[in-house]
């Protein structure tokens, strides 16, 4: 009887433990072939490729035509690129970072 008691208490403490979901994951968006981070990093391990800054000339200031042109750079630069870490600034210069995915 000890026997069953002590198996029943051993798998209940199994059962009680909670797996802890991670709510930081997403789905990330692709533009131009790029997976688009921003606010936000990967959490598969890449490469460092370089910084891109400015977007050169852009009629606004607005998200879209500043995005556009940050990629239309890096694309230039870093070919090879598969991700970009946006980096965004009020009253500085934009910046974006291209990274590679290690295989």
């Amino acid at each position: 009887m000890k026997k069953i008691f002590l198996l029943f208490i051993v798998a209940a403490a199994i059962f009680s433990f909670k797996t802890k979901s991670n709510n930081s994951l997403a789905e990330v968006n692709q533009i131009g072939g790029y997976y688009i981070f921003v606010d936000s990093k990967p959490s598969a391990e890449y490469d460092y490729l370089g910084t891109v800054k400015g977007a050169g000339f852009v009629s606004s200031a607005q998200y879209q035509p500043v995005r556009d042109g940050l990629i239309r750079k890096a694309r230039k630069k870093f070919p090879n690129g598969d991700g970009l870490i946006f980096n965004f600034a009020n009253g500085s210069v934009d910046k974006v970072d291209v990274i590679k995915f290690k295989e």
